[in-house]
C-alpha cells in the first residue's frame, strides 16, 4: 500500500549478514541501493528525475496508472444509467474518461513529486520499496490492479471473506488502519463523484435537476453511507491480493508500514493522487461545458 493499493513480502528473510539499516531501523538488504549520491546541500536535477522515475517504476505507479482507465470505464458501466437520452450519456461518458488520459495522470504525480522533493527522504523511500518484502507485495498488488481481477474478487467477495481466519482478517484491518487506505480511498471517490454528479446534473431535464443545496445534501448522505462499505471493500481487496501469503509476511509488511519512512513515502503519495482527483474534477468540468453547454446540448 505504498502506492495507494497493498502488498507483501518472500517467505524468507535474508541472511542476517546481508541486512542494513534506515534511519528508521527498516531493514534493507545490500543491493537494494542504486540511488544516485547528491552533493551536499544542492540537489541536482539528473539525480532527482532519476530518483523519481525509479519511484513511479518500482512501486507500481506507471502499472496502476496505465490500468486506470480501463478501471474507470469498468466502473462507470456498472452504475445505474440516469434519466437522461442515451446519446448523451453515452457522450458524458466519452467526457469523463477522456479526463483520465495516462500521460497527463502520470505527468501530475510526477510533478507532485518534484515539488515536494527531498533528496535522503525521497532516497530512503526508493530504499524501503525495492526490499524484496515491498516487491513482492507490489508484484501481487499489479495482478490485482486489472479489471479482470476486480471482476474475479467482486463474484467471488463472500467465498474470499468466508474462508479468511479471524487473524487474517484482523492483519487486513491493521493493515487498512496502517495506510489510511479506506479513509484515502473516500476522499479521492467523492471528490470524483462531486465533480461527476454536479456536472451530470447539468444535463438533466430541467425539471429533474437539483439545487445547489439538495446536491451537498446528497453528497455528503453519500459519504455518510459510503464509510462502512468501503472499509469492506478495501479489507476484500487486502485478503484477496495478499490471498497467497503468510499471516507472518502480511505482519512484517504491517510493521514494514508502521515506518517512519513508509508512513512518510505513503502521505507523499496519497497528496499525489488527490492532486490528480482535483485536476480531473476541474478538466470534467471545463469538458462538460465545451461539450454540452458551448454546443447547446442543454
Amino acid at each position: 500500500m505504498l502506492v495507494g493499493s497493498c502488498a507483501q513480502t518472500p517467505s524468507k528473510n535474508p541472511p542476517s549478514d546481508s541486512i542494513s539499516k534506515t534511519g528508521d531501523n527498516t531493514e534493507i538488504p545490500e543491493g537494494s541501493l542504486s540511488t544516485p549520491s547528491l552533493p551536499s546541500g544542492r540537489i541536482d536535477d539528473t539525480a532527482k528525475n532519476t530518483v523519481i522515475e525509479q519511484i513511479m517504476a518500482e512501486s507500481g505507479l506507471n502499472k496502476m496508472i496505465e490500468q486506470l482507465p480501463a478501471m474507470v470505464a469498468m466502473g462507470f458501466d456498472q452504475q445505474q444509467p440516469p434519466p437522461i437520452k442515451r446519446d448523451e450519456y453515452e457522450k458524458f461518458r466519452d467526457v469523463l474518461l477522456q479526463t483520465f488520459e495516462a500521460d497527463r495522470i502520470r505527468k501530475t504525480i510526477i510533478d507532485h513529486l518534484n515539488e515536494q522533493y527531498e533528496p535522503k527522504r525521497f532516497s530512503e523511500f526508493l530504499t524501503l520499496i525495492r526490499t524484496p518484502l515491498a516487491q513482492k507485495m507490489t508484484a501481487l498488488e499489479m495482478e490485482a490492479n486489472t479489471p479482470q481481477a476486480q471482476q474475479e474478487m467482486m463474484q467471488m467477495g463472500n467465498i474470499i471473506m468466508g474462508q479468511a481466519s479471524p487473524d487474517r482478517l484482523e492483519l487486513a484491518r491493521r493493515l487498512d488502519e496502517a495506510t489510511s487506505a479506506t479513509e484515502t480511498a473516500l476522499d479521492m471517490q467523492m471528490m470524483m463523484s462531486e465533480a461527476i454528479m454536479t456536472n451530470m446534473n447539468k444535463i438533466l431535464p430541467q425539471a429533474q435537476r437539483m439545487t445547489e443545496a439538495q446536491l451537498e445534501q446528497m453528497l455528503e448522505r453519500i459519504r455518510l453511507q459510503s464509510v462502512f462499505p468501503a472499509r469492506q471493500y478495501t479489507q476484500l481487496s487486502i485478503v484477496y491480493m495478499y490471498r497467497s501469503v503468510s499471516d507472518e509476511e502480511l505482519g512484517q509488511y504491517i510493521q514494514l508500514h508502521e515506518s517512519e519512512t513508509a508512513r512518510w513515502g505513503t502521505a507523499l503519495i496519497r497528496d499525489a493522487w488527490m492532486k490528480v482527483s482535483e485536476g480531473i474534477s476541474v478538466d470534467l468540468a471545463e469538458r462538460m461545458k465545451n461539450t454540452f453547454i458551448q454546443n447547446n446540448a442543454l
